[in-house]
């Protein structure tokens, strides 16, 4: 079993999250290759990994290139290494001993599998992580919460969707799915946008309940929730792109119910306007629409510029 650990490292000394990330990786029970594509960091997160982690494989970028293409160029690293599972884990998280172990054991015992995800705590482990909350709610994740009120906890859930903090992903779904959109999503949606993906090509996500990790990022809610107060302008700008949309009731329909569900999350989502989210999903779904004329298996693969 070939399990290749990638994290994407930006500015990563706050808080010591690079050591508390890498250290879990290397005390894990299942011992995995760890990769690191760093962001062009400028507060010495490069030169500590180098001198501090030899053992692991450290891509340094020329630039930033956000959440979804840097971790493209960690997936391709590893299956190019003939890796069997690729666990995708934030700078800002950690694992257990037995957390990439248990994910394995889901993926065993589900042979629909292409995501599996464990329950995110935050970073003191006294609450459930705020932004996984949001995927647990029924339309996501139906009977999570009910089995969970009636001490019937299952192993594992079928959901529509999880964030990808740490997410153990198998090569035969990566090889149908391919890698996240870089034409639209530079950081925050990307993973949503794959997990659409993932379910139409005919895998299933799972989150399981059996293992944990920890996800330290309660400062920067606090950061988001000021920067939507300062756009809060946009929100009322953004539905002018809609109007484009108007002879498509179909495209438009979605278009709108992704942008409202993006609206409720933005405090979550600091790098975009609401003004420039709108933009972003019209542009998506444009392309999405001209795609399926062409390509009747629907999703979208490996983009160019990926490995740059």
């Amino acid at each position: 079993m070939n399990v290749f650990s990638i994290i994407v490292t930006y500015n990563g000394m706050k808080n010591n999250w690079i050591q508390k990330c890498f250290d879990s990786l290397l005390s894990s029970s299942v011992v995995t290759e760890i990769v690191a594509i760093d962001n062009k960091s400028t507060d010495g997160s490069i030169e500590f990994i180098q001198k501090n982690y030899p053992q692991i494989k450290l891509i340094v970028a020329n630039e930033n290139l956000g959440f979804a293409k840097a971790n493209n160029v960690g997936i391709k690293y590893a299956l190019v290494q003939e890796a069997d599972y690729v666990f995708l884990l934030n700078q800002d998280a950690w694992v257990e001993k037995d957390t990439i172990e248990k994910l394995l054991t889901i993926f065993e015992q589900n042979i629909d599998a292409g995501i599996v995800s464990p329950i995110h705590l935050n970073g003191s482990k006294t609450m459930l992580d705020h932004g996984f909350l949001d995927y647990l709610e029924r339309h996501n994740t139906p009977h999570f919460i009910s089995d969970l009120f009636f001490n019937r906890l299952k192993d594992c859930y079928d959901t529509k969707s999880v964030n990808a903090a740490a997410w153990l992903i198998s090569r035969r779904c990566i090889e149908k799915v391919g890698g996240f959109d870089t034409s639209v999503f530079y950081h925050y949606g990307e993973d949503d946008n794959y997990s659409q993906r993932v379910i139409y090509h005919g895998f299933k996500i799972y989150i399981a309940t059996t293992t944990t990790i920890c996800h330290d990022r309660k400062d920067r809610k606090k950061e988001r929730s000021i920067k939507l107060e300062k756009h809060e302008e946009d929100i009322q700008k953004c539905i002018y792109y809609t109007n484009i949309l108007e002879n498509d009731k179909k495209i438009k329909r979605k278009f709108l119910i992704n942008l409202i569900t993006k609206i409720a999350k933005l405090d979550f989502r600091p790098i975009f306007t609401h003004k420039k989210i709108a933009k972003n999903d019209l542009e998506y779904y444009l392309k999405i629409k001209q795609s399926r004329k062409k390509n009747k298996q629907g999703g979208l693969v490996w983009l160019n510029g990926d490995n740059d």
